[in-house]
């Protein structure tokens, strides 16, 4: 199906949108307080455009975009009911609903029905070959590509695998990381993180167009040979390689060039289904909301989003550099599990992270009604 008009964004002040006599019916659930406002970080404004188009013309309701720069800014928005929703990998889902009072109502679903992904460390093919037992304490001063800060698979994941290694319990992330990093890459969707030393300015500062956010862009990273390790989903590899049905500008090797990282040593070819070679299972990202919504307005989010009728028009991207739902993403389907279930592992292994960055008791009184066992 081809794309309407695109709706107009929403800036910080500006309004856009579909409209027509039935969205302003004021028993309309999505309209109560001016719609449905999808909030798009950065570049993904241009694929929700597109989006909130096809469900404007198609339903009668309007569906906009409010773009910001961060996803925390995001996250401030729906606190303040400026927004509705925003999609969110599962470590940042995880801050949403401890420090937002947000809930996931809808998650992403990938090839085969899968509800969840794999984190994986990818690496050059030559540094594989040329040590047949090689392991991440290899990469003990190397460079690294991370996917996000406090992203489950580009951060969490293996910065709790390192801290396994040492067994320290007083550093921070941040400080184990760098500690073992000689340079990261690894920009934030939360104000202030940001570490950025391999692939941006010298004071640490992220480029802020976002080249080397995400799972694509920590692989650019390792691409463009700024890292010599990027940690990222299983399937980043297989879809932005040369050949991959995703490729970019950047895309210059190929698959053959690079390997999955095992976290017990050893290299093994990419494939999408790393499974011992995975440094753990991530819930698919997952689309949240205030507590505070109105059960019909979210119900009516939720048929919307679910709608079979409309999968090819949802979920086929304009832009596959601007991403506002991942590549693989075959549909979305309604969370029927309170979200620390649904986060399960993801959750678990965010709290962990976390914790190490506040005093015990703090972190214990503020997280422990908030956390899966």
């Amino acid at each position: 199906m081809g794309s309407p008009e695109a709706a107009a964004p929403i800036s910080e002040n500006g309004v856009g949108g579909h409209g027509n006599g039935r969205a302003n019916a004021p028993n309309d659930p999505a309209t109560d307080d001016g719609g449905v406002r999808w909030c798009a970080v950065r570049d993904e404004v241009k694929e929700c455009q597109s989006f909130v188009g096809v469900i404007s013309q198609l339903t009668g309701y309007v569906w906009k975009c409010i773009q910001k720069e961060k996803a925390q800014d995001c996250l401030e928005s729906i606190k303040k009911g400026e927004a509705d929703l925003v999609n969110l990998e599962a470590g940042l889902a995880y801050i949403a609903f401890i420090n937002y009072s947000m809930k996931a109502i809808a998650n992403e679903i990938y090839y085969d029905r899968s509800k969840t992904y794999e984190a994986v460390a990818v690496v050059n093919r030559r540094v594989c070959e040329n040590n047949e037992k090689i392991s991440l304490m290899d990469f003990k001063g190397h460079k690294s590509c991370h996917g996000g800060y406090s992203t489950v698979a580009g951060w969490n994941y293996p910065i709790n695998h390192i801290k396994n290694l040492f067994n320290d319990e007083k550093m921070n992330d941040k400080e184990i990381a760098t500690s073992f990093f000689s340079r990261l890459c690894a920009p934030s969707e939360v104000e202030g993180f940001d570490t950025c030393n391999v692939c941006g300015k010298e004071n640490e500062t992220c480029n802020e167009t976002g080249l080397y956010y995400g799972h694509s862009g920590a692989f650019r990273c390792l691409v463009e040979e700024l890292g010599d390790i990027a940690f990222v989903k299983g399937d980043t590899a297989l879809f932005y390689s040369m050949e991959g049905p995703h490729n970019q500008s950047w895309s210059t090797k190929s698959l053959r060039d690079f390997m999955y990282l095992c976290p017990k040593g050893g290299c093994r070819e990419i494939n999408g289904y790393p499974a011992d070679c995975s440094f753990g299972t991530v819930s698919a990202n997952v689309i949240m909301a205030h507590n505070s919504m109105p059960n019909k307005k979210r119900m009516y989010v939720l048929e919307t989003l679910t709608n079979t009728s409309l999968v090819d028009a949802l979920y086929s991207p304009i832009d596959i550099r601007n991403n506002l739902f991942s590549p693989s993403t075959q549909g979305l389907d309604m969370i029927k599990r309170v979200t620390k279930l649904y986060l399960g592992k993801s959750a678990s292994i965010s709290h962990i992270i976390q914790k190490l960055n506040v005093p015990e008791d703090k972190a214990t009184s503020h997280t422990t009604d908030n956390v899966p066992g």
